[in-house]
């Protein structure tokens, strides 16, 4: 991008900033005489959604009507689309909460935001920098769907990101980027905790119908490759395409001692469609045969049973860098560096409780580790669980968020 085209976008982003704030205060007081307060959730997929049990809280307040709305991906075929909106709607139906459809399928068109009538928007990500993709009639809001462990400007600093009523942060290191990062210094940020950890918290049974077998001798591995496949990714550091033949032959030599669950970005399906070497008929085959070998599965969707369930994981993923660690069990970044520069400070830190490896044959020494039980970094692990991811007090994270929207009819 040029100096001038920076600069331009620059001066938009701004002047932007600065008219949504002369007409937030209004919308405010607005949407505070409101009986109920219509408060929409667009959802992309279950696997990115966790929000579950603030949504049960504000169903139980008559002060508000929680609605939930499917957003898919504009990439994504129509018949990916179809089944995405389904599990959506499958999973919201068996709660009780409406969820209407985002998406208009005769005209193979997104269905602009204002015709919900909403009085307060969750987008499910921050990267909106278009002012015509945004109801300029609610109150935008955002709780975001894992740790912020990139350390630059251009996962913070969006004008969706600028503009929000409320920006729900997970910790004070995310509250501390926004202040360096962001044209409002982080003058909407409230750090509300990880709504992932009252998933594993909450002491419930978790179901183990991700994995193949239960038989409790047989180890349970994850591996969750990244979509960041390709040169041109903002982080390029996936390494799906290196080793993706290697692991399903892996699958197969560890078969009386390992069951596997391959566990995608949802991203990377639609990634391999287009790659050159890969293509649908390819992706689609290699996916079937993580769903049907004796000792795996494929899974794709909400992930905390599943981590709860395992006893170790290999990835490459950003989120999962944090978000595994509540489980604190081995797990593996597969990547050929020992650092990645990239990474924020708390990010490093979660990756140093990491087992590191670039090839098949580190990734077969991690896992004969875990069949044997050897774990070295477990006392670091703990420390750090304990340190920087639990919960201070008594308060869930659901629970201070729903406060916090409590506080419009004070």
């Amino acid at each position: 991008m040029s100096t001038y085209r920076r600069i331009e976008r620059r001066v938009r982003l701004k002047t932007s900033i600065f008219l949504y704030s002369l007409i937030l205060k209004r919308l405010v007081r607005k949407v505070a005489r409101r009986r109920p307060v219509r408060v929409m959730f667009y959802v992309n997929n279950l696997s990115m959604w966790k929000n579950d049990k603030l949504l049960m809280l504000l169903k139980e307040d008559s002060r508000f009507e929680p609605i939930v709305v499917s957003l898919l991906y504009s990439r994504d075929s129509l018949s990916r689309k179809k089944d995405l909106e389904e599990e959506l709607l499958t999973h919201f139906n068996k709660m009780g909460v409406d969820c209407l459809s985002g998406f208009n399928f005769k005209k193979n068109k997104t269905l602009p935001a204002s015709i919900f009538k909403a009085d307060i928007v969750f987008f499910p990500q921050p990267y909106i920098n278009n002012l015509k993709d945004i109801p300029f009639n609610a109150l935008l809001s955002y709780i975001p769907y894992g740790f912020s462990i990139e350390d630059s400007p251009i996962f913070h600093n969006s004008l969706y990101q600028n503009i929000c009523w409320k920006y729900f942060a997970v910790s004070s290191l995310q509250k501390e980027m926004k202040v360096r990062y962001n044209y409002n210094h982080g003058a909407n940020v409230i750090v509300s905790g990880d709504p992932l950890a009252d998933y594993f918290l909450d002491g419930h049974t978790p179901s183990c119908s991700n994995w193949a077998i239960d038989d409790p001798k047989l180890k349970r591995i994850i591996w969750a490759p990244h979509h960041s496949i390709s040169s041109t990714d903002w982080l390029n550091r996936a390494n799906f395409l290196k080793i993706a033949d290697d692991m399903l032959e892996t699958a197969r030599k560890y078969k009386d001692k390992v069951q596997f669950v391959f566990k995608p970005h949802p991203m990377l399906k639609d990634k391999l469609y287009k790659n050159e070497s890969w293509g649908p008929e390819k992706t689609d085959a290699y996916y079937d045969a993580w769903n049907t070998m004796p000792n795996t599965r494929l899974a794709d969707g909400n992930y905390v049973d599943l981590f709860i369930t395992s006893d170790a994981m290999i990835h490459d993923c950003s989120a999962f860098t944090a978000e595994y660690l509540y489980v604190n069990k081995p797990v593996m970044y597969v990547t050929e560096k020992e650092r990645i520069e990239s990474f924020n400070s708390f990010a490093n830190e979660c990756f140093q409780v990491h087992y590191h490896g670039s090839s098949i044959r580190d990734i077969e020494t991690f896992i004969d580790n875990v069949i044997n039980g050897n774990d070295p970094l477990f006392e670091k692990r703990t420390a750090l669980v304990k340190e920087k991811l639990l919960p201070k007090g008594d308060e869930t994270t659901a629970g201070n968020i729903y406060k916090e929207l409590c506080k419009i009819f004070e």
